[in-house]
């Protein structure tokens, strides 16, 4: 489930930009378009599916990014007001190697991700949110940018670079203020530049699994603590009667809207179960990656249900919904959301999964580790 409360116990310093910055770079052509363009142009640039397996047309770009969320597909969907969202692109050669989108802030609404800022970030942030500009995207908890997986380190890192100094450049030719929220540590780092600054905002937590794929392998590294956790919550959910099944994720999206709901409503969170249903049926049609949903059932029906996509060998969990007042609520919880997932995972071959903001606890019991995530803004 994807939230955002609290951060690390200890404050992290962001990383310094390295140099050369990317303006010192050549052979890399940087523009803004619209989003509804996108997709056109980029398909145009590097052809088909079907014609680069019959030869007759260019490779189809594979493109690497923090979340499915940023990718070309998932950029391209109507629900994430076009009207609204421009991108800078990196084309070279003719040809985008690198994407960051960009969402203007709605008037007099703001995100739910800016509810409860803070004081530091707060002071920051302009009276109307429609002065914001959302540099890395505005969606799922996560900004930052697509770049082609054939590129070497050192060109994404470029790329990336060059993307954000020209949002922030168009963003003060605008007259609005430039917001990167919930980038990841891995990028931050190029987001940084003259005249920015980065403060922590979040924890994400990813599981690294063995890439044997063996459970023997994977309980072996978690020591004794966390093997006694994962074996304890293997009894217990069989020992409660419960049954776990995965199934494609838009089989599942009605009745999960209202456990869903539940949970939002755990944190004082209010979203009525027709939007949530909506928006998980979304989710689900998006076309990046395996959308799947992992229930846990008694007699009655769902319990629990954790939605996920996966994407080459990892796997993004999305959200969470859970029975409140359930007698077998915590057990559900750790086979939907941990056990479940991991078990498909070293079946699939899968060896990470991004299990999402915050939540340590329970997760870091399991396995995971930690790390911050990044609020970018100007100075001044």
């Amino acid at each position: 489930m994807r939230t955002s409360r609290g951060a690390l116990p200890h404050a992290a310093e962001p990383p310094c930009r390295p140099t050369p910055r990317a303006d010192s770079v050549t052979g890399t052509d940087f523009r803004i378009v619209e989003l509804t363009d996108l997709l056109t142009e980029i398909d145009a640039a590097t052809g088909s599916e079907a014609a680069a397996a019959a030869g007759t047309g260019p490779a189809r770009t594979v493109w690497d990014a923090a979340s499915v969320a940023l990718l070309p597909p998932r950029l391209g969907r109507p629900y994430l007001r076009p009207g609204d969202c421009r991108a800078v692109v990196a084309s070279r050669a003719g040809r985008p190697v690198g994407i960051l989108p960009l969402l203007r802030g709605t008037p007099g609404q703001t995100p739910q991700a800016l509810q409860d800022p803070g004081p530091e970030l707060a002071a920051r942030l302009p009276a109307d949110p429609g002065d914001l500009l959302f540099v890395g995207g505005c969606v799922d908890l996560v900004a930052g940018a697509a770049v082609a997986a054939e590129l070497t380190d050192e060109e994404r890192r470029t790329v990336r670079r060059g993307l954000v100094d020209r949002a922030w450049d168009r963003a003060r030719r605008d007259g609005l203020v430039p917001l990167a929220l919930h980038v990841r540590d891995a990028e931050v780092a190029d987001f940084l530049g003259p005249g920015r600054r980065a403060a922590e905002i979040g924890v994400s937590c990813l599981l690294r699994l063995p890439s044997d794929g063996s459970d023997a392998s994977y309980l072996a590294g978690l020591g004794q603590s966390g093997r006694r956790t994962v074996l304890k919550d293997r009894r217990s959910v069989a020992g409660a009667g419960l049954r776990s099944e995965v199934r494609p994720a838009a089989e599942l999206t009605a009745e999960a809207a209202e456990l869903v709901v539940a949970v939002k409503r755990r944190y004082g969170v209010e979203e009525h179960p027709r939007l949530v249903r909506a928006r998980l049926a979304r989710w689900a049609a998006d076309p990046a990656g395996e959308r799947v949903a992992f229930a846990v059932c008694d007699a009655g029906g769902p319990v629990a249900v954790t939605f996920g996509c996966v994407l080459g060998t990892g796997l993004e969990i999305y959200e969470t919904g859970l029975a409140d007042g359930h007698p077998h609520r915590h057990e559900a919880y750790a086979e939907s959301l941990f056990q479940a997932p991991i078990a498909f995972a070293q079946a699939r071959g899968i060896t990470e999964i991004d299990l999402g903001l915050d939540a340590t606890i329970p997760k870091t019991r399991r396995g995971a580790a930690l790390a911050p995530t990044w609020v970018v803004t100007s100075d001044q």
